[in-house]
């Protein structure tokens, strides 16, 4: 059974620290989800194309696979054709890597969040990061404190 999450961000001193809020979509709103947030001073955290990339990479070093990149409409079709490819060598190949980096760094380079969603599997389940912070999958807290955390304190922290 999925759980859902959202992604959020609050300032303390010079750090910002994260936590991942529980979601049920079919109880709750989401505009209150952030509404009580934002109450108790977080801000929802938005997973630009960088930060993206960044829990790609991090999903490989750790033994993880990944599954599927999910584009923005406006994205040309030669790019995600070439993104579907290389992702299915990745299986064999880790390093090519290197070449998906390539092909997404247009969209890292500029903040954007022209990645709409990444879909990995990491320790046994699947999971799906969207851009909007919102996570799903199972047991999502673990996928959250040996990733996703990591990359979000390196990413706003340095």
């Amino acid at each position: 059974m999925s759980e859902y999450g959202k992604l959020f961000r609050k300032k303390e001193g010079q750090k910002n620290t994260f936590i991942l809020k529980p979601y049920h979509p079919d109880k709750e709103k989401y505009f209150e989800l952030i509404n009580k947030a934002r109450e108790k001073s977080y801000k929802q955290v938005i997973v630009n194309s960088k930060i993206m990339t960044d829990i790609l990479f991090r999903t490989l070093n750790s033994g993880g696979v990944i599954l599927k990149i999910n584009m923005s409409e406006n994205t040309d079709q030669f790019v995600t054709d070439n993104i579907k490819v290389i992702i299915r060598k990745l299986r064999e190949n880790n390093l090519l890597f290197v070449k998906l980096k390539e092909q997404l760094d247009w969209a890292s380079e500029s903040g954007s969040i022209d990645i709409n969603s990444i879909e990995i599997y990491s320790n046994k389940k699947r999971y799906e990061i969207y851009s909007n912070g919102i996570i799903s999958g199972e047991n999502i807290i673990d996928l959250f404190q040996n990733n996703i955390q990591i990359v979000l304190e390196y990413y706003f922290n340095g």
